[in-house]
């Protein structure tokens, strides 16, 4: 994590650490107290939709109509 601290604060803009995503590297918040890694709410979402879409039942007849 030492390096990951290091890393962010060499690249700060406004003179504070700053809330990184974890998954894309896009800047959270700029004025944070100190560096950390987060997941931001569009990676979030995507990883929601992947989670589900793999644990969903995989039937052959999920589109076919009722009647």
């Amino acid at each position: 994590m030492a390096s990951y601290t290091s890393d962010v604060e060499s690249r700060r803009d406004d003179g504070g650490p700053k809330v990184v995503c974890a998954w894309c590297g896009g800047v959270i918040r700029s004025a944070a107290e100190k560096a950390a890694l987060r997941m931001c709410q569009p990676c979030f979402a995507r990883m929601m939709r992947e989670h589900t879409r793999a644990h969903q039942r995989q039937s052959p007849l999920r589109h076919a109509s009722d009647r």
